[in-house]
Parts: C-alpha cells; sequence; structure tokens
C-alpha cells in the first residue's frame, strides 16, 4: 500500500507539471505577434469571427456595386445637364446684343423692287433664355425697335427697322439652340454707304449688327387709332407695329390708318402682306395707297402731301390719336419736317404743323 501510494504522489507531480506546461503555451500564445495571429487565429481569441484588424470581411462583388452606383449616378447627372441646362452645348453665336456689335450670317436676299430687297439674317437663341436674351425681349415687347447695320470696311453704321422677327420654337438638340430670323427691307440709293454695302452682301456672308434698340415706346390700347403716313422703305416700322399689333390679343381696341405712298404700283413693298392683314382684319385696318406715275388698279394718284394727309387725318383727335410718319427725306420734309441725326425728333413742320397739329400728336422714325 505504501509502495502503491507513493508511486501515485510520484505521478501527479508530472500532470502536474504538464497543466503548467499548456499554461505557459497558452500564456506564450497570448503576447505572441500579430503575424503570428494572423496565421493561426483561434476560436477563444476570436469569437465573433472576426479578423486580426476588428473589421468584417466585405462581401465578393462590394466593389463593382460601388462602381456600377457611381457611373449610374453619373450619367443622371450629365442627362440632367443635357434636358435641362445648355451648359454642355457648343456657345450659341448669333445672338441679338443691344450692347456690342455681332456679327450675323445673310440666309437669304429677295429682290421686292427694282432698287429695294429683302435680307434675311440668322438670329439664333439658347434652348433656354438667359440673361441677353431676356435683356432684348423686354426691349422688343416695349414697342417699335431696330437695329444698328454698321458697314465694317468704313466703320459706319444706319439704323434699319426690321419688318420681321420670328423666333423658333423647335430646339436644335445637337446644337443646343434655338434657330430664328430677322428681315430687313432695304432700298439702294447711290450716295448711301449702308445700302451698297448691304446690296453687295452676299447669302453666307456675316454683317455686324446691334440691337435691339427701342424707337417708339408703345403698350397695348395706349391710343385710340394710328394713322400711319409712310412712303418707300418707311413702310418698315408700320409694318413690324401692324403686325403686331394686329397679332395681339391683348391689343384689341387700337385702330389703324395707313397711307402708302410709292413710285408706282409695282414698288409698293409688302403690299401682299398688307392685304391679306387688311381682309383679316377689315374693322380695324384701312389702308390708302397712293402711287406717283403709272397705271394703278387700287392705288390712286398723288403722294403724301397736304392735301392728301389733311384729308386722311380728317377725323384726328388729339387727346386720344398719334400720328407716325416715316419715309424719304423729301416727303418727311413735306409732311412733318427732317428728324435730325440723334434721339431727337427736331421741329414739327409741314403740312401737319400747318395742320395744327402739336409735336406731342407726332413722331418721327
Amino acid at each position: 500500500m505504501a509502495g502503491a501510494r507513493l508511486r501515485l504522489l510520484q505521478r501527479r507531480p508530472g500532470a502536474h507539471g504538464a497543466c503548467v506546461s499548456a499554461r505557459s503555451i497558452q500564456g506564450y500564445r497570448g503576447y505572441s505577434t500579430p503575424a503570428t495571429q494572423a496565421a493561426d487565429p483561434s476560436p477563444a481569441s476570436d469569437p465573433k469571427g472576426e479578423g486580426a484588424q476588428g473589421k468584417k470581411e466585405r462581401p465578393p462583388g462590394t466593389y463593382i456595386i460601388w462602381a456600377m452606383e457611381a457611373i449610374g449616378a453619373t450619367a443622371a447627372f450629365i442627362y440632367y445637364l443635357h434636358l435641362y441646362t445648355d451648359l454642355l452645348k457648343p456657345k450659341v453665336e448669333e445672338r441679338l446684343n443691344p450692347d456690342k456689335y455681332t456679327p450675323f450670317t445673310l440666309v437669304e436676299r429677295e429682290p421686292l423692287t427694282g432698287d429695294t430687297t429683302r435680307f434675311r439674317f440668322r438670329i439664333n437663341r439658347p434652348r433656354f433664355n438667359e440673361e441677353l436674351e431676356q435683356l432684348a425681349d423686354g426691349i422688343i415687347t416695349q414697342g417699335a425697335w431696330a437695329l444698328d447695320v454698321k458697314d465694317h470696311l468704313v466703320q459706319t453704321y444706319r439704323t434699319y427697322t426690321p419688318v420681321d422677327y420670328v423666333v423658333a420654337t423647335e430646339v436644335d438638340d445637337e446644337r443646343g439652340l434655338r434657330e430664328g430670323y430677322c428681315d430687313l427691307v432695304v432700298k439702294r440709293y447711290p450716295g448711301g454707304s449702308l445700302s451698297r454695302f448691304l446690296h453687295n452682301t452676299q447669302v453666307g456672308d456675316r454683317v455686324e449688327m446691334r440691337g435691339p434698340i427701342l424707337t417708339w415706346p408703345y403698350s397695348p390700347n395706349k391710343y385710340r387709332r394710328l394713322y400711319m403716313v409712310a412712303g418707300g422703305t418707311g413702310i418698315a416700322p408700320m409694318y413690324q407695329l401692324i403686325d403686331r399689333i394686329l397679332g395681339d390679343p391683348a391689343d384689341s381696341a387700337t385702330q389703324i390708318s395707313l397711307l402708302y405712298g410709292s413710285q408706282s404700283e409695282t414698288d409698293i413693298i409688302y403690299r401682299e402682306q398688307l392685304d391679306e392683314l387688311a381682309k383679316k382684319h377689315p374693322e380695324r385696318l384701312s389702308i390708302k395707297y397712293l402711287v406717283d406715275r403709272g397705271p394703278a388698279s387700287a392705288a390712286q394718284p398723288g403722294r403724301p402731301d397736304a392735301r392728301s394727309v389733311g384729308e386722311f387725318v380728317g377725323g384726328f383727335d388729339k387727346s386720344k390719336d398719334v400720328v407716325l410718319v416715316c419715309g424719304p427725306d423729301p416727303m418727311m420734309a413735306a409732311v412733318s419736317g427732317m428728324r435730325p441725326i440723334g434721339p431727337t425728333q427736331g421741329p414739327l413742320r409741314g403740312c401737319l404743323r400747318d395742320l395744327g397739329l402739336a409735336p406731342k400728336n407726332v413722331f418721327k422714325f
């Protein structure tokens, strides 16, 4: 018995020593290097299944998903810029600018008489109106307007009133703009620098213009009747106003009377358009044509003078009406007196003054 007990006691130190040795090894592993831990992770030391850095491993394809989301967001942003802005479009040129001269391309020219031609220039507008278009529209909506046309060869200019101005409603998505036009009617004078310059201009050439420029303020239903006395290409501001007034639903009360003098019946500019408007609005537009010479079917012989103008403005009301005058120098001198260069009207002369009208009753283009 004693020998047996002695043998048992002799085993226990060995067992105890094995336990100590195991603890020592465990303690040694606890102070091992990170490389050792990463190489041999232990469930006891990483109970949540996390890596050595304390972060979960990302599922396969995570970076691909992120890349696809970024591409989708970028594509959506580009589509937004394309749909609602013009930032990705080329710069729009040939835009009306009242502050500086801009080159515009001549896209069409049409002879109207032996010495008068209609010139059509391209006018562009961005798909979305910008500050420049808002400025131009603000001037145009105030009344009659014009453009300064420059002869870049000799650096001179002359003011012309467009007879027509059209803004396209359809958008050219590729260029990000709306293409429109304006028409100028110009008579060629032997001594006229600008008129010769324009008549020598060919389709595809570019001409510098500045505008719009307000020439006569007007608001709907401001006057009971407009009495217009025009000669030759002086029809331009008259036609611009007639077309605008009769096409404005808000301007339904204004009456218009036009006395239009030309050299012959074939020299009546825009007669077809005028007759069409008179036919469409017989209760609001009346026209009387005068011609200097030749046979006439619908025109009367004569010219704007004291007799014809006196008859024309017979029902003039000084408190409700206005007389507008535009034409060649001899006609202006006989009817209202010449208008000096610049913004002033000059003194009222001619048959209108003799008829008792005051300067406030007359406007000279």
